[in-house]
């Protein structure tokens, strides 16, 4: 992946340029220190003017007013201007100052809308940080201090600034009361910050001729090497997984881990302002000589299996078989935006189609016209493709027909991150922006419009990542939750009422495409697990992963992909390193997926290792089949599991094929399917015992008072758990409840006997 360099021979500007800003994705603005305002179009590199400033007000820094949801509102494109003589200015796009404020003493040095355009800061030469709303009435000041603040900007929801004092950075909440994070970043002057509103990572560039990359809590993850010059600008892209960083006479883009991808020295002087595009391919520069730099992200790469599909040029793809050493040349009539390969399709996005080729035929792809234009995010699962555009989501097959348009509470796309949405074949997972605790899940095969068939799955803390399961049943499809405490859950999105942990520090993790394998880092460890179903009992957990440590991961490694039975990991210096996994496991999902019960345990007993009965094991137990508890205790006897052999013969001893089914399937660690089993053949006696031994009170209340029975037989158990703790009741439910139901000790102790 590298920039590619657009520059006019002759530079439009007269002076040097000190701020540039996006308008649309064809069309940029910059001003100068010439007091001139052009408009460029980046398609020809041609400039025009738009106007003319007074020869007194040298702009210093340029924003446009972000788009809500992808449209411009009834305020239509402002632009946020500000100038050396201390004012900051909201002009139109035509050029015309609608308004002037005195801000500061001395120079702006910086302006930005929030993210909501709902307000704007500014920093000043005279150490201080105002925020003011849109119409540019003071709201406070936020920060006064004796040194310049050279740069500032929002965090990603808003609430927080981040802001250079000398060779400090400080994170400022807005909140009152709450101490500022402040800590020594560089040896020298910071000139120039940028927060990710996607990845949440800050990069600063400093005198001391460095870049450093930082998370929102202070932690260097990255110092680059010593620079020729002090580094200028840096910006994120809007996704979050590349930054460019200016210097004098230089251009490097960077991987959002620090490490850089490509470096070009164009003839420039300084770079004094950096802005991606709002797709995220294309960069602008202001430069110190009076050009105006073009930068194009080409070489994007994406692999599935022996196929990897690279952007040649802006309007050009080349897809390579590795296996039979072809490759096929796709040219297309507008520039390449998002591009996926994977399930043996390759989906390429421009600003006004989606084009969709099958690998066994890439001469006629399926085309369709885009609704709203510029593609933010695009996912593929086996079967469908996800497109979130500016103001829509939708879901199409890869015929290219639409199958679904969701909508969610709080849809802000222009907030949506592809860590916060998930797609499987038939399932939709989305993270509530506004909360980051609550996940709406939608069922794409149902009947219904899916936007009405939402469930929602609450966690009790935030989320960083979620990820659906690409393999199982839909009533089977788990759902991976990484949240802000780095602790991994698991849970089925449509009968699960709690998540299960299934791990702690994780860095990164991806499901494997094809079967249900887990992947993740933890610390300086991957760790592959081969049947995370087993989550519910860490022995069997641990028996069926794979943990992988060696020297040559280095420290900080994140997954790139899990693909087949290869792992490509990505070590902090950003070479790829493949760590191998066995074929096996992959082998036994496959002939448990397709219902080859018999070619599973002859996998197991003809390979002899403990991952594949221990997976054989568990997945037995949660097939719902009471047929296979033979097939169950061979596997738990492999492992030496004895207790487990044990209370299979117990289960296949009970009298009913319901209570055999709803043994297994405590067994195999689901509480909520065994309940339901006996419910559903009437067992209600034997679901309230099944809580009541697992202490579950409430619940084994819950179910007698909405059965109307044995409500009596709860109480007394319960009283008679209490009595072996020497314990009182504190419980509000059973104190209510004891004051309407009286136990008559005699009849309980009958039933009781009776039942069993």
């Amino acid at each position: 992946m590298r920039f590619k360099i657009s520059l006019a021979k002759i530079p439009s500007h007269n002076a040097a340029v000190t701020c540039v800003g996006w308008s649309s994705t064809e069309e940029v603005y910059t001003a100068g220190e010439d007091n001139k305002l052009l408009s460029w179009s980046v398609s020809n590199n041609e400039s025009a003017k738009i106007t003319d400033f007074n020869s007194d007000l040298y702009p210093t820094n340029l924003h446009f007013l972000p788009r809500a949801s992808g449209s411009l509102g009834k305020y239509g494109d402002l632009i946020l201007l500000t100038s050396s003589d201390g004012k900051f200015h909201i002009v139109n796009r035509n050029g015309r100052i609608e308004r002037t404020v005195d801000a500061h003493k001395g120079a702006v040095l910086m302006g930005q809308w929030s993210h909501d355009g709902a307000g704007l800061l500014t920093a000043g030469e005279d150490g201080f940080i105002k925020i003011w709303s849109r119409g540019g009435m003071l709201r406070s000041t936020v920060v006064q201090s004796d040194n310049s603040v050279y740069d500032a900007c929002w965090s990603p929801d808003s609430q927080a600034i981040v802001y250079t004092q000398g060779p400090f950075v400080i994170i400022k909440q807005l909140t009152p009361n709450i101490k500022p994070l402040k800590w020594k970043a560089h040896e020298g002057l910071i000139l120039c910050l940028s927060w990710s509103s996607a990845c949440e990572l800050i990069v600063s560039g400093a005198e001391d001729c460095r870049y450093k990359v930082w998370d929102s809590q202070g932690r260097c993850l990255f110092t680059s090497s010593l620079h020729d010059h002090p580094i200028t600008s840096a910006a994120w892209s809007p996704n979050g997984d590349l930054f460019a960083i200016g210097s004098y006479n230089t251009l490097r883009l960077c991987d959002f881990l620090g490490w850089s991808r490509s470096l070009d020295k164009p003839q420039t002087g300084s770079i004094y302002k950096l802005d991606w595009s709002s797709d995220g391919t294309q960069v602008a520069a202001a430069c110190a000589n009076g050009h105006v730099l073009f930068a194009h992200v080409i070489e994007r790469q994406v692999h599935y299996l022996n196929y990897t599909a690279i952007v040649k040029e802006k309007k050009t793809i080349v897809v390579q078989n590795i296996s039979d050493d072809t490759s096929e040349l796709l040219e297309l009539p507008e520039r390449v935006i998002q591009i996926a390969l994977k399930y043996m399709h390759l989906v390429v996005t421009t600003p006004t189609q989606c084009y969709i080729y099958n690998s066994s035929n890439w001469s006629t792809p399926n085309i369709f016209d885009l609704k709203d234009g510029s593609v933010i995010l695009l996912l593929l699962s086996e079967k469908n493709l996800l497109l979130v555009e500016r103001s829509t989501v939708s879901v199409y097959n890869f015929q290219g027909r639409l199958i679904a348009s969701p909508r969610w509470p709080n849809m802000r796309l222009e907030l949506l991150r592809a860590a916060h949405i998930s797609l499987s074949v038939d399932t939709l997972a989305i993270c509530d922006i506004s909360s980051l605790k609550t996940i709406y899940v939608m069922d794409l095969t149902s009947s219904r419009n899916v936007s009405d068939s939402i469930t929602t799955i609450q966690h009790p803390v935030p989320i960083l990542q979620i990820a659906l399961a690409q393999s199982g049943p839909p009533t089977q499809r788990y759902l991976a939750i990484l949240d802000r405490n780095r602790d991994l859950h698991l849970t089925q999105t449509r009968t699960s009422k709690s998540s299960l942990k299934i791990g702690n520090q994780i860095q990164s993790f991806q499901w494997n495409t094809e079967e249900n394998m887990l992947v993740a880092v933890q610390d300086i460890y991957v760790i592959i697990w081969y049947f995370p179903t087993a989550c519910f009992n860490t022995a069997l957990l641990t028996l069926s992963s794979l943990e992988y440590n060696s020297t040559e991961l280095g420290r900080s490694p994140r997954i790139n992909y899990y693909i087949g039975n290869f792992v490509s990991v990505r070590r902090a210096d950003g070479s790829l390193l493949n760590v191998p996994t066995s074929p096996f496991p992959t082998l036994l999902h496959k002939h448990i997926r397709d219902n080859k019960w018999e070619d599973a345990l002859r996998l197991c007993r003809t390979v002899k290792d403990k991952i594949l009965w221990t997976g054989l094991a568990v997945l037995t137990t949660q097939s719902n089949n009471s047929d296979l508890l033979e097939m169950a205790a061979e596997a738990y006897a492999a492992i030496n599991h004895y207790d487990k052999v044990f209370y299979i013969a117990h289960v296949k001893n009970l009298p009913s094929k319901a209570q055999q089914m709803a043994g297994a399937a405590l067994l195999g660690g689901s509480l909520q399917n065994a309940e339901s089993i006996l419910l559903h053949n009437g067992l209600v006696y034997q679901a309230i015992q099944i809580n009541v031994q697992l202490h579950q009170w409430n619940r084994a209340l819950e179910l007698a008072i909405k059965h109307k029975s044995y409500t009596d037989v709860v109480l007394y158990l319960r009283e008679k758990y209490l009595k072996s703790l020497d314990k009182e009741e504190n419980n509000s439910k059973f104190i209510n409840i004891k004051n309407t139901v009286h136990v008559d000790i005699e009849k309980v102790e009958q039933k009781l006997k009776e039942e069993n």
